[in-house]
Order: C-alpha cells, then structure tokens, then sequence
C-alpha cells in the first residue's frame, strides 16, 4: 500500500491523477454545502447529463478534446433552465426533469450518429481519470481556483440565499445576479469534473460531502470544513485504495464517502449534536 501511494508522488503521469482529483474534490467540496443547502442537488445532476450533449458534439465536429463544448453546453443549459425559472410557473423539478431527458436524449442521438454505436460512452458516464491529460488537469486547477476563491469571497451571500430569498433582498443581496453566478459555476464544475468522475457519479461529490458533515456540524462554518475534509478524505482514500485493490477510482471515492456519511449518521445521535442549519 506504501508503495501504491508514493507512486503517485514520484511518477509524473500519477502525479497529474493526483492533481485532477485532489482538485475535483476541493472543488466540490467547497461547493457542496451550498448545494445541500440551497437544495440544488437534482439541479446539479440535470447539468451533469447536459454534458453528454457537448461530448456528442465534440465528436461530431471531430475534436480532440471536446472540454470546451461539454462546459458551453452545459452552462447554456444551466442558464437556460434559471431563465425558465423566472418566466413560467412550473416547479423547478419539473423543468429539471425536462432539461435532464431532453439534453441526455440529444446527446444520445449525436453520440450514436458520430460513433454509431455507444462503445466509448462508458468513460464519460463513470468518469476515467487515468485518460485526463495535462488540459484536463490544468483546467481542474483553475476551475478549484475558482470555486475556492468564489466560496470565500461570496460563500455568506450564497448561504443567506438558501435560508431566505426574501431576506436576501431586504438585506440588498443582488439576488438575481448571485443566482446566475452560482449557475454559471456549477456548470462549470460539473462538466469539467465529468471527465474525472463520470455524470453519474458527480452529482454524489456535491452532496454527500455536506450531507455528511452537516450530521455532526454545530455551525455552518463547521460544515463548510466538514464537507471539505470529507470530500477530500474520500478522494484520496478512494484513489489509493482503489488502485491496490485494482478498482475503478470514481466509484471507489464515492463508495468511501457514502461509508463516512452511514458513520456520520450513526455518530449524530451518540454526540447529540444538532444539525447545522444554513
């Protein structure tokens, strides 16, 4: 097992694995409070299956790399679902429920018709770390930048937009605009974190984390750094250990965080804790 985990810190091409996941978990973890709390995890997860829609158009177009069509896709149909938000009566389930079969459905299609057969979807559905290259990689660091410094400089704002959306605007919180600028980057999170982890599974990194630390958190600041620390634990847990038992990493850093969160929720009542409320 020593030998599994300084591989990753002496071999180059591990290395850049090491980066990409260690990013794609700080990023969601930072975020991922703010999705539990703001209850946008099937948001989350119908921006996760727009991806797919980009992939399928990347290979139409013969790309060799198609991050920038999965991430403009997959804003285009984040922003496109908040305008819808504002304009009809619809309950937000619902126009996710839509946005989600219709963009998957798409993508299906383009997909078939570019490779005529589904052969190449299972990295893009379960995520293949290994296949990232330093692109990938580069724009994992920078999207963590990104997130980490949003987060910080706006994470207040974002919280006091779950607790009320009302008191928000009493307060002079520009709603509109820090709605569509937590759309925009979880988007951008999501299709770039497709690659590394898979659209089926993304959407897990965003909410267990939180959902974890919010069972034994006695404040929002203390699940903020819960989440954080679980989502990075599982990530490296999940990585090594899936590596020495020669399991695919994506599932296994899930499968890790759903392991902290069942302890979690055993610890809860034994701590007496409350639950943080955002």
């Amino acid at each position: 097992m020593f030998d599994v985990i300084t591989n990753y810190f002496t071999n180059d091409w591990q290395a850049l694995i090491l980066v990409s996941v260690v990013c794609v978990c700080l990023t969601t973890g930072v975020l991922s409070p703010i999705v539990v709390s703001s209850r946008l995890a099937f948001f989350s997860d119908a921006v996760a299956h727009s991806t797919l829609a980009g992939v399928a158009l990347g290979l139409l177009l013969s790309l060799d790399n198609p991050i920038t069509l999965m991430v403009g896709v997959a804003i285009v149909v984040a922003l496109i679902i908040a305008s819808l938000r504002q304009v009809t009566t619809l309950g937000l389930d619902t126009l996710l429920g839509v946005a989600m079969a219709g963009s998957l459905a798409a993508g299906l299609l383009m997909y078939h018709a570019a490779e005529k057969g589904y052969a190449g979807l299972h990295n893009y559905l379960f995520g293949q770390v290994a296949l990232l290259g330093p692109t990938d990689m580069w724009a994992l660091v920078a999207c963590a930048v990104v997130a980490v410094v949003v987060g910080a400089r706006w994470g207040n704002r974002f919280f006091l937009l779950a607790v009320s959306r009302p008191l928000a605007q009493a307060r002079g919180v520009p709603v509109a605009r820090y709605e569509f600028l937590l759309i925009v980057l979880l988007g951008l999170v999501v299709s770039l974190s497709v690659r590394a982890v898979g659209l089926l599974l993304v959407n897990a990194l965003l909410i267990v984390p939180a959902a974890t630390s919010r069972n034994l958190a006695r404040s929002v600041r203390g699940m903020f750094w819960g989440s954080l620390g679980v989502a990075l634990f599982a990530g490296l847990c999940g990585l090594f250990v899936g590596d020495y038992l020669l399991l695919p990493p994506a599932p296994a850093i899930v499968v890790v965080a759903v392991l902290l969160f069942i302890v979690s929720q055993a610890l809860r009542p034994l701590l007496g804790h409350h639950v943080a409320e955002a």
